[in-house]
């Protein structure tokens, strides 16, 4: 993973009216925590980590932490959560887990898939499902993988990879339930297939009437027709009537 440099400065402010304060001074505030030490109350430069987080959007990355005012060596750390403002959708809150190379970190990689274009349920007319976008891993920093890739092409219709199917790097253990469903391909629901069926229909005759069997229909015709002629049998068969006689 790679290592990303993050000025911040000690924070002795606290409160909800102090840190509305410190984000209209452009700044936001953070905590660092882990290795059962005290937690440590930081504020970040708000341009420089939104900057970093544009840039890597999706990785997971290191950060080395210079915190003013604390001598020693940068504070190496992961982002572990990022709080945003319901309106407008601005980084209000920032937590860190302090990295020690020797000692195994839980964290979450990203869940990628390869070969959706290649899918055999796709080309069956099924539908490709991503259900998780990241797992929960546990291994040493260093084996962090950037993400987890699964390969969609021999899905077919109904199957599915799970956790327990994943290929991981050596030394990253799976944190999640290893009956979790990653990927599958579904089948069409009902109503997609019948939207499918009726379109052509709309475009030809009209289609029978739901629950309504075309023999049925074909033969309430020809009983009609059948009607039709014995009526008029009946009408040619009626003697005509006699006109009364004329008077001389």
């Amino acid at each position: 993973m790679k290592q990303v440099p993050l000025t911040a400065k000690v924070r002795s402010l606290r409160g909800s009216s102090k840190a509305r304060r410190l984000r209209a001074e452009g700044l936001i505030p953070a905590e660092v925590y882990g290795h059962k030490e005290n937690n440590q109350s930081i504020t970040l430069p708000s341009k420089e980590f939104n900057k970093i987080l544009s840039t890597f959007r999706g990785e997971n990355i290191f950060f080395s932490l210079a915190i003013d005012g604390q001598g020693g060596e940068p504070t190496l750390a992961v982002l572990k959560e990022i709080q945003y403002d319901k309106v407008n959708n601005s980084i209000i809150h920032a937590d860190f887990h302090k990295v020690k190379m020797n000692e195994k970190i839980r964290i979450k990689v990203p869940v990628r898939v390869q070969n959706a274009d290649l899918c055999e349920g796709v080309k069956e007319g099924g539908v490709l499902q991503t259900l998780l976008r990241s797992i929960e891993v546990q291994c040493l920093p260093a084996q962090i993988p950037e993400a987890v890739w699964v390969d969609a092409a021999p899905l077919k219709v109904g199957h599915s990879i799970h956790v327990s199917d994943l290929k991981l790097p050596e030394g990253v253990k799976p944190i999640q339930n290893a009956d979790s469903v990653v990927v599958s391909v579904a089948a069409q629901m009902a109503e997609e297939v019948k939207a499918e069926v009726a379109a052509p229909a709309a475009e030809g005759a009209a289609a029978p009437a739901a629950g309504e069997p075309e023999v049925i229909t074909a033969k309430k015709k020809e009983e009609g027709a059948a009607e039709g002629k014995a009526e008029a049998g009946k009408a040619e068969a009626k003697p005509a009537e006699k006109k009364p006689a004329e008077k001389k």
